[in-house]
């Protein structure tokens, strides 16, 4: 059964048939005749960092499904990772209670070290700056739904692009179809990494970048505000001197497209004014909805079932 690490672990065909599934689970919730296909089966949600939509649409997807879950909102300090318990041990005796695990961990690459550690199949749910593989998947399903396409898409990402890790689960998921390009608008202190502007240029992946929130969009079909996250800054002072920077207001609307549509991870801070929320191309709320049939397709797909 498949660890889930990574968006980039993923063919086009991986991505239809999750996609697909999702679709399925969708249909089948709305019409009240979900099938218990992973009834006793036992899902264990561990999370070392906050969260709300992804921790909870996991175990409601979970319990949809006929499972039961098992879980620790606050690991760092309610586990045995308080006493100095290595993300390896805790796999190992987890995957001893757990069918399936779903961790997420402020530190990037910790959710694939406990991958190495056991057989059971882990999701990562976050690990720090570095991936968050069943955001890139709703994101996708959001686009796909709200555009009826994944290819020959303009994505503009505004904000935090340097620390997001949605940013990073989303595009290679979109750079598997044609036609693509993304433009990154942030702070000049937020831009994105040499290391990843190397890492699009070698792949050939079209991108420009802008330190101008006005910049890129009228040419976007989804505009993707992101917040800037406080927990990435050292200091209160150095995320006080950067975090109104980019506000998505209502005189921008006038500048984005009419059938473009809004996007945003969620939990949104001030980086879209509540005005914006009435408008028919805000989908943030649409986009989080998506997560739960996701999630669904997730745990069927590393149990074999999807």
């Amino acid at each position: 059964m498949p660890h889930i690490l990574s968006a980039n672990q993923f063919t086009k065909d991986d991505i239809d048939k999750i996609l697909s599934s999702a679709h399925t689970m969708e249909t089948s919730l709305k019409n009240g005749a979900v099938k218990k296909l992973l009834d006793g089966k036992i899902i264990a949600c561990i999370f070392y960092e906050p969260s709300t939509r992804t921790r909870l649409s996991f175990e409601t997807a979970a319990i949809r499904l006929g499972a039961n879950v098992i879980s620790a909102e606050d690991a760092l300090g309610n586990s045995s990772a308080y006493k100095g318990e290595t993300i390896e041990d805790t796999a190992r005796t987890i995957s001893s209670y757990a069918d399936a695990i779903v961790i997420r961990h402020p530190i990037e690459h910790t959710v694939e070290a406990a991958a190495k550690a056991t057989d059971t199949p882990i999701i990562n749910a976050g690990d720090g700056a570095n991936q968050h593989p069943s955001q890139g998947l709703l994101d996708l399903y959001t686009i796909q739904k709200e555009h009826g396409r994944l290819d020959h898409l303009s994505i503009a990402f505004v904000g935090d692009v340097l620390h997001s890790r949605t940013l990073r689960s989303l595009i290679p998921l979109l750079a598997l179809h044609q036609g693509n390009t993304f433009h990154f608008i942030s702070p000049e202190s937020l831009a994105i990494s040499q290391e990843y502007r190397q890492e699009l240029i070698d792949k050939k992946i079209s991108f420009t970048e802008s330190h101008n929130i006005e910049d890129g969009l009228p040419s976007a079909d989804a505009v993707y505000m992101m917040r800037v996250q406080k927990e990435r800054f050292k200091t209160q002072e150095e995320y006080d001197r950067i975090k109104d920077a980019f506000i998505l207001k209502p005189e921008h609307l006038a500048l984005i497209k009419k059938e473009a549509i809004i996007m945003h991870p969620l939990p949104r801070v001030n980086e879209i004014d509540i005005a914006i929320d009435t408008d028919s191309r805000a989908s943030y709320f649409r986009q989080a909805q998506n997560g739960l049939y996701i999630r669904m397709a997730l745990l069927l797909y590393v149990f074999n079932l999807a």
